[in-house]
């Protein structure tokens, strides 16, 4: 009955944390060069947490579970190219339904959020079975698990919300779609924690973890760093902006570590 306690106030917890960093960039209003620049720091967290926290973690858990180093760059090469696809599908689909009069900034925008937001559910995916993991083979590294994974949920929301910021959806569809997102983690966490609950946990979670750092990737070097620089007369505070949100990601790495 405890566990199950603990279980459920983890969920309520990632899903408060998740729903705070979705709402933040919406506090005020921001011209179009500010969340430009918005989504430069965005992007930049984004490669500081890839390389600094989802590959060494990848890594780790890779060998800890006997999977090759192949293996593991196999996996995230497939993360990658699944969310290529499905961002070549997206167009394409878009193309033959838009008139040309259509394509417009916010339609590019609107392609690369629902973009970014198919390869990040992916890792929020792999986000709760690591946690169920966590909780089912020790609950003193779950705790450490959760708070790592609470500044991580955080500042991937944070960065989701403002790449919409930038697409003609109403602030409401957009709020709805950010919430379906922070549920994700909690679902899937309930959904490992079922199956997996009894079982031995050990060297499970490295080749899910390498898939979703390929997601993770894409989503950072072809939806966000574009868009970030997609202002030509703002190159260089973009660059700064960049550089400020990996130092960041750094801060959170000396602060938690690259486990989860």
């Amino acid at each position: 009955m405890e566990i199950l306690v603990t279980f459920l106030v983890y969920t309520i917890v990632l899903l408060a944390v998740a729903m705070a960093g979705a709402y933040t960039p919406f506090i005020r209003k921001l011209t179009d060069k500010q969340i430009h620049l918005l989504v430069a720091l965005s992007a930049g967290i984004f490669l500081g947490i890839l390389f600094f926290l989802l590959m060494p973690e990848a890594i780790e858990e890779c060998a800890e579970g006997g999977q090759s180093a192949e293996i593991m760059m196999i996996s995230t090469m497939f993360g990658f190219l699944v969310i290529l696809g499905v961002d070549v599908l997206i167009k394409h689909i878009h193309s033959n339904e838009c008139s040309e009069e259509c394509h417009e900034d916010e339609h590019a925008h609107s392609i690369a959020s629902l973009s970014a937001f198919i390869g990040l559910s992916v890792h929020a995916f792999v986000d709760g079975l690591v946690l169920a993991t966590s909780l089912i083979a020790d609950p003193n590294i779950a705790i450490i698990a959760l708070g790592g994974m609470c500044i991580h949920k955080f500042v991937v929301l944070f960065s989701l919300s403002s790449t919409f910021l930038l697409t003609d959806l109403k602030r409401s569809m957009i709020m709805k779609y950010l919430f379906a997102f922070s549920c994700i983690t909690p679902i899937a966490t309930v959904i490992s924690f079922l199956v997996l609950n009894g079982m031995s946990v050990d060297g499970m979670v490295g080749i899910p973890l390498a898939f979703s750092a390929g997601t993770f990737m894409y989503v950072a070097l072809c939806d966000m760093i574009p868009e970030a620089f997609h202002r030509k007369n703002q190159d260089v505070r973009a660059f700064l902006m960049l550089i400020i949100g990996i130092a960041i990601a750094a801060g959170v790495f000396l602060l938690i570590g690259h486990g989860h």
